[in-house]
């Protein structure tokens, strides 16, 4: 079997917003923090909001093996805030048999559609890391910090996402806050 052939006449790719800066924290509202462990290595993952865009930060600052240098390692991911409610409603979409109401083909382990401006997604993933599957929140509209091409893409394991207080309940109180009014910022 031939793989595809490229057509560039029809290709189409996704119109790209200019990622934000790499914040400087205390420059912006909090909205909360959350712990997780990866495999053997600890993430301090600390939620923001600014102009109704939630940023997603975590930094490890670290020595470099080969020069001896200081590193700050840092890993930002934006989302607008309405995200956080599409996220939410569409996860349950992939749980529902096919055939039903709002279910995803059976044979699809993603979902993309836009969310305001930008072009959001969930993906299944059979490798998410430290060999657990999960999920993929994609903002296909923003490439990764530093200036790369591929688009922002949070990871969350099965356990990650759905235990107790994971980051389902997290994003449901982001958009439960956003929705009362609870995020706007004070002048």
């Amino acid at each position: 079997m031939k793989p595809p052939e490229f057509d560039e006449k029809n290709w189409k790719p996704v119109p790209r917003v200019q990622e934000w800066p790499v914040y400087q924290p205390e420059a912006i509202k909090l909205i909360t923090t959350t712990y997780e462990k990866r495999g053997s290595s600890d993430y301090d993952w600390k939620f923001y909001f600014r102009q109704e865009i939630l940023i997603i930060y975590r930094y490890l600052d670290t020595i470099s093996p080969f020069s001896g240098t200081p590193i700050r390692h840092i890993e930002q991911y934006e989302f607008p805030i309405q995200g956080a409610r599409w996220f939410v409603d569409n996860i349950k979409r992939f749980f529902l048999k096919p055939g039903e109401p709002g279910a995803l083909p059976a044979h699809k382990f993603s979902l993309t559609e836009y969310c305001g401006d930008e072009k959001l997604g969930i993906s299944r993933l059979a490798d998410c890391y430290a060999s657990t599957p999960g999920y993929c929140f994609k903002n296909q509209s923003r490439c990764e910090h530093p200036d790369q091409d591929l688009c922002q893409c949070f990871d969350m394991s099965d356990e990650a996402l759905f235990k107790e207080g994971g980051f389902l309940a997290l994003f449901t109180e982001i958009a439960e806050r956003y929705e009362r009014g609870e995020l706007e910022e004070k002048p």
